[in-house]
């Protein structure tokens, strides 16, 4: 829209009468002797241009250009606004409506929203579900007005929001039904009507609006959403580890690199069940020639196929769907491959490509319309040595663009998915990581998958391979950047790199405290207000990282909780002690942990233990400590160990296991054996061997 003249219209609406733009809008106006210079304000007023779509006269509104810059999963509805929908609602007062959206999309926020210092614009999105909102409240009272007065009555006597008291909003309130949500969200829109700039160029006289909970509205508290909001600890850690051993066997299969090299060491010792899940002997030839089948029963043309496979992978050369599909089944039987039908391999291509789209999506934290528009066929681009997943990054680019780019830190595990997904998409002719499984007809527009398919997908793979932990109602595309989060906390990696990864300010990453402000300098943060710009203000019980320090807090003192160590007991009376204590004065146990947290607590966590640092020992050869190994119960007497350090371990075993595999001639047998048997020890004391 043209900015310059949508201020000029709103300016001349105040020289124009209400009663002069009623005749207008009822087609009246050419009967009636007016001045034309405000017939010709209102005509200018009416042709405004909008948007590219739409113009002021139009009964529906669309933004076309807002809704390409934002992101893909957001409905088109949030960028459309019918105004015919509420004919209950006097027009010059829709007229109203009108420009003051108009000037919440123009005016910075700060000047119409109260208490709100951001200094541009309100997005449209954001803005026209706000006016959706009132139109349908505003809606539902001149609708009882109708009833009570008649539309005739109402038409001739509320011709401005002015004209609208307090009592009638009190009183015709009455049968309108709706949450706390969107009462505030009403509120918030009386608010903008209220705001100075916003009256003194729409209205003469002071406009009164009540909180819906002060009318006769019917204000329900909103149900809570009860899911968790993060993976546990087990599941993050089962579903990692089986997505990598998924990935890291399909491309050995391939002779292709495993940049992972924990999920190659896990796959000798792998500690977890693969329960139903199925993995099938394929070659390039399998895969290529499969592609081949599937691109030419979309119709496919030789020549277009080949940019999607390798011919010299092809085990025939006749160009048919049914003879790519016998070559296969000979191929199949001649290989003596676990594969009997074409169903299984697309099952087995599926889930590959599945547990690629979850390894990309848990560890780059990305926002559901950052991940659909990932695509295979963008080359990873290296940042100071790092590779790094290019997607877009499309909410709050105003704030964000100044320290934040379209790039997420690609660590192996990831690089290792992508070329998985980049295989498995030669069957699809698809460039999306998130697309369906279908292969994308010849001739058609390749498309992504909405947030929906996202969550879809997700669900399906999680009922596959964790189906004794998963919880369906738990899981939700955002509960995978939340889990990273608090891993990340819980690793002590430290603000700016979460918030780098995650591309977020705000309630995600929480404001720090005494307790949890680790791995970064809060002098240096306080130049240019950026660490309160990276942290900003939240109620830390709610946040992520308030739950990465209480989880912590339990894991090392919770009085119920399992111990191993020479001061396992000791502790473990401690703690019941204190804990007695404090209940005994009338505190929770929550209400406890909550405190530790905010205190932080004097014993050190080393990875595989927790140093008791805050006891006096005697002199011990030892010491001092370097960790590792000898953070063990049967190494130092200062250790003690929780469930929360079982992956540790669990590594150690495994890596060390794959040592003693060698035999007694390979190198550091002595020490891995050492290793894997204080490694058993420990894991068995916690209950966490197999």
């Amino acid at each position: 829209m043209k900015v310059q003249a949508v201020w000029d219209s709103i300016k001349s609406y105040k020289q124009l009468s209400t009663a002069l733009i009623a005749l207008h809008l009822e087609d009246q106006l050419d009967k009636r002797k007016a001045d034309a210079a405000a017939v010709s304000a209102i005509r200018e007023i009416m042709n405004l241009e909008v948007s590219s779509a739409s113009r002021f006269e139009d009964q529906t509104w669309y933004f076309p250009e807002a809704r390409e810059k934002a992101a893909k999963t957001l409905a088109s509805t949030r960028f459309t606004v019918a105004f015919d929908n509420y004919q209950c609602i006097p027009k010059p007062i829709i007229f109203q409506v009108k420009l003051t959206v108009l000037m919440a999309m123009l005016l910075p926020r700060s000047e119409i929203a109260g208490g709100d210092r951001k200094h541009r614009p309100m997005a449209v999105q954001t803005v026209v579900p706000l006016f959706r909102s009132w139109l349908s409240y505003m809606n539902h009272v001149f609708s009882r007005m109708n009833h009570e007065f008649s539309s005739d009555v109402v038409g001739d006597n509320f011709q401005s929001l002015e004209a609208v008291k307090r009592s009638h909003f009190v009183e015709f309130s009455e049968g309108f039904k709706t949450s706390t949500k969107t009462a505030r969200v009403i509120e918030r829109v009386f608010a903008i009507f209220q705001s100075k700039r916003v009256h003194e160029l729409l209205f003469a006289e002071h406009c009164s609006f009540p909180k819906l909970r002060q009318t006769k509205a019917v204000v329900t508290e909103a149900v809570k959403d009860g899911r968790e909001k993060v993976l546990s600890d087990l599941v993050c850690e089962k579903a990692s580890a089986i997505s990598g051993y998924i990935i890291a066997d399909f491309l050995k299969k391939l002779d292709v690199e495993v940049t992972d090299q924990k999920s190659t060491d896990l796959m000798r010792n792998f500690p977890f069940e693969l329960g139903s899940v199925k993995l099938l002997d394929v070659d390039w030839a399998t895969i290529d020639t499969y592609a081949a089948l599937r691109l030419f029963k979309k119709k496919y043309p030789f020549d277009v196929a080949l940019q999607h496979i390798d011919p010299s992978n092809l085990l025939t050369n006749n160009h048919k769907a049914h003879s790519y599909e016998t070559a296969l089944r000979e191929h199949f039987a001649d290989r003596s491959a676990n594969i009997d039908t074409l169903s299984e391999l697309n099952q087995y291509l599926n889930l590959v490509h599945k547990a690629a789209t979850y390894m990309v999506g848990q560890y780059t934290g990305m926002r559901p319309s950052e991940l659909i528009e990932v695509r295979l066929d963008t080359p990873l681009q290296d940042s100071f040595g790092v590779p790094c997943i290019v997607s877009s990054v499309r909410k709050h680019q105003g704030s964000e663009r100044a320290l934040f780019d379209d790039k997420w830190v690609c660590i192996p595990a990831m690089v290792d998915a992508l070329n998985a997904a980049r295989i498995v998409s030669r069957t699809r002719a698809n460039p999306f990581l998130f697309s369906k499984a279908e292969t994308v007809a010849f001739g058609q527009e390749p498309s992504h998958l909405s947030q929906k398919g996202i969550k879809h997908i997700l669900h399906e793979y999680f009922k596959q391979i964790v189906p004794e932990e998963y919880e369906s109602e738990s899981l939700y595309p955002y509960v995978l950047r939340h889990t990273l989060a608090y891993q990340l906390f819980r690793a002590d990696l430290g603000l700016p790199f979460i918030s780098h990864q995650l591309k977020h300010f705000g309630n995600l990453v929480g404001a720090f405290s005494v307790a949890s402000n680790k791995g970064f300098s809060e002098v240096t943060l306080g130049y240019g207000d950026i660490g309160e710009k990276i942290s900003s203000s939240t109620d830390k019980r709610k946040s992520l990282r308030h739950k990465a320090e209480i989880d912590a807090v339990k894991a090392s003192y919770d009085p119920d909780a399992a111990y191993a160590g020479t001061n396992a007991d000791e502790h473990s009376e401690r703690m019941i002690k204190i804990f007695q204590g404090y209940q005994a004065a009338g505190y929770s146990k929550e209400e406890i942990f909550e405190a530790m947290a905010e205190q932080g607590m004097a014993i050190t966590n080393v990875g595989t233990g927790m140093c008791y640092g805050g006891k006096a020992e005697d002199f011990d050869e030892s010491l001092p400590c370097i960790g590792g190994l000898r953070c063990n119960p049967v190494r130092c007497k200062n250790a003690v160990v929780t469930e929360a350090h079982i992956p540790k371990w669990r590594e150690v075993y495994t890596e060390n296991l794959k040592v003693v595999d060698q035999g007694e001639d390979g190198p550091n047998y002595e020490q891995a054996l050492e290793g894997v048997n204080e490694a058993r020890m420990v894991l068995g004391s916690l209950g966490a061997l197999k």
